[in-house]
């Protein structure tokens, strides 16, 4: 009875994820506000984003030490402040949710609950609220929701003026076959579980990677929701990498593993572009 409970919960979660962005979006503080640290991409520019965020081009600001006589390139770091016209702290309507995305904060060594509720302008019983805490006590890494932002998403084919906000860039897509090797053919595995991605819960939050390889190129992984064998799709919205996982069971359960949602071995971390040993992911998993 209780798996058949925690299923019905996980999709109504999930509902209300997919009515946002697949992509999470995570706000570091910057002066005394929120702002989106952003990396450009091949064919963006400062105007496209502005429109993209709605915010004025003038308000995106720069790392510190970039040199604003020189061209804005590819991988250049901008910040896109979070005010008052494209942030929100009330959950949006069915109408208005199109272009509204949740949006998280990483917990510092410094940061504590007043701290971060002051920057989202809420209180702090709020915030408990909102991220289902029973307490004050934050951990260093932990992703805490802040509020919504407002941002144009990538489904903008339906209106000229919506794909505006995207560069369109014209490439030849070249299959790397060696990338599909280190899959170990888990994505096929995926599809199969899966009915081709028709069947699926989602869940975000803090991936930590435990020492172990990953045998014969097959990445391995802990998850509390899913049972052994299970394949798990695990995206980084920071890098836009994207591997498959197979479950040996569930999360340990001792400190290396607190506050995270899924253990990855550490052969994964470079597929997905990671060097640190916690990370920002979002898992797509089997129904069960």
């Amino acid at each position: 009875m209780f798996k058949y409970l925690s299923i019905f919960l996980l999709c109504v979660l999930s509902f209300g994820v997919k009515a946002q962005d697949a992509d999470s979006i995570l706000a570091v503080r910057r002066g005394v506000r929120w702002a989106v640290k952003y990396e450009m991409k091949q064919g963006e520019n400062l105007h496209m984003l502005a429109h993209r965020f709605y915010v004025a081009e003038k308000d995106i600001e720069f790392e510190p030490d970039f040199d604003k006589t020189k061209k804005i390139t590819p991988g250049t770091v901008i910040y896109i402040p979070v005010l008052s016209q494209n942030y929100s702290l009330s959950k949006p309507s069915i109408l208005d949710s199109r272009d509204m995305h949740e949006l998280y904060f990483h917990v510092g060594a410094h940061d504590d609950i007043g701290i971060i509720s002051t920057y989202a302008g809420v209180t702090k019983s709020t915030m408990r609220m909102w991220n289902n805490l029973h307490g004050n006590t934050l951990l260093e890494g932990q992703a805490l929701f802040i509020g919504w932002v407002k941002m144009i998403g990538r489904d903008t084919t339906d209106n000229p003026l919506r794909e505006s906000a995207y560069a369109v860039v014209q490439k030849a897509v070249v299959t790397d076959t060696s990338k599909m090797r280190v899959l170990g053919g888990l994505d096929t595995v995926y599809n199969r579980q899966t009915s081709n991605g028709l069947n699926i819960l989602t869940e975000k939050g803090t991936a930590v990677f435990f020492e172990k390889a990953g045998k014969l190129g097959t990445f391995q992984a802990f998850h509390n929701a899913t049972p052994r064998g299970t394949v798990i799709k695990v995206f980084n919205p920071g890098t836009g990498k994207t591997i498959y996982v197979k479950v040996l069971g569930p999360v340990p359960d001792t400190k290396l593993y607190a506050n995270s949602i899924i253990g990855i071995c550490d052969a994964a971390k470079e597929a997905l572009g990671i060097t640190e040993s916690k990370a920002w992911v979002e898992l797509s998993y089997p129904v069960n």
